[in-house]
């Protein structure tokens, strides 16, 4: 029988599982498991899988932003470009989720590795703006 191990702190609830692991904080479930790299050409031989979920009401529903935030919007399912991966052979990615962020990948790279403000960020937008209004307040599109 397998048994996960779990810890709180605070509000955060964490439960390991060999080699996953999902946290729980206000709402939100975020779920990391680690994988082999399949038809690995050069470069590391294991990955993280990193998964989001929020339940209706998660605090972040506000002001979500970013490429995470993003899917979070609405309750409607966000898809962008994929790649088509062949049967076989190599596959250089070009998918950056085109269609469903706004903008292109490039517009969310910060200044560094604590920076907030990128062209949609609403990390300092106040409590019930549209993202389109977000867009306009002081600061935002700074890098």
């Amino acid at each position: 029988m397998l048994v996960a191990h779990s810890r709180r702190c605070e509000e955060a609830v964490t439960r390991v599982k060999y080699s996953s692991a999902t946290i729980s904080l206000r709402g939100w479930q975020i779920a990391i498991r680690g994988n082999h790299v399949y038809g690995r050409v050069s470069g590391p031989t294991h990955r993280l899988d990193v998964s989001f979920a929020a339940s209706s009401g998660a605090a972040s529903r506000d002001a979500p932003h970013g490429l995470v935030g993003q899917s979070f919007l609405s309750e409607k399912r966000r898809s962008g470009k994929l790649d088509a991966y062949p049967a076989s052979g190599r596959i250089a990615t070009s998918a950056q989720a085109e269609g469903a962020i706004e903008g292109s990948a490039a517009m969310y790279e910060v200044a560094s590795s604590h920076a907030t403000r990128f062209a949609f960020s609403r990390f300092d937008a106040e409590p019930g703006l549209e993202p389109g209004e977000a867009r306009s307040a002081p600061g935002a599109g700074i890098m």
